[in-house]
């Protein structure tokens, strides 16, 4: 009596955490990791201002991913390029399943998937889209045609949500 009663919360859990965070019925592809393993993850530095400069030429329809070290953190940014071809950023978390350690997004065809809840993100959504199962957007973030410009001071601030974080960096 006992194991039933513990299966059925176990099932009525999995069911609550699983309706917070739906795909709605998004497509997800067959490729399920291959593009985040052939990623290239690149480290940030900061420039004397204070800024993080990446350039776009290096973004594509394949996210890219960056790290940048919060004093001994990793803060991992995820960047792609839509179908329409425009640059989005945000930062690798998902912002229902933080701080869950696979709280992150790989990309799964031509979308981003959390590998914690399995909710599927348009990149057209990435940086956009705020609350909820959503790649975290980035304060302060400026992006040009050549160039993607983001405070340190934003980076930094995500340090403490990155804390438990434990999603692929190289």
């Amino acid at each position: 009596m006992k194991k039933s009663i513990s299966f059925v919360l176990v099932i009525i859990l999995a069911c609550a955490l699983l309706s917070a965070c739906s795909n709605n019925g998004d497509p997800v592809g067959e490729n399920t990791g291959d593009a985040a393993r052939s990623a290239k993850y690149t480290e940030l530095q900061p420039d004397d201002s204070g800024t993080v400069t990446i350039l776009t030429d290096g973004v594509t329809k394949t996210a890219r991913f960056f790290n940048y070290d919060a004093d001994g953190v990793t803060v991992q940014l995820v960047a792609l390029r839509d179908k329409k071809d425009g640059v989005h950023i945000a930062f690798n978390t998902c912002q229902s399943c933080s701080p869950s350690p696979k709280a992150y997004y790989q990309q799964s065809g031509g979308v981003l998937k959390c590998t914690n809840c399995g909710f599927t993100f348009e990149p057209e959504q990435v940086g956009i889209t705020a609350g909820g199962c959503n790649p975290w957007p980035i304060d302060g973030v400026s992006i040009g045609e050549n160039e993607i410009k983001i405070p340190v001071s934003s980076l930094d601030g995500m340090r403490s949500t990155f804390t438990s974080w434990a999603g692929p960096t190289k």
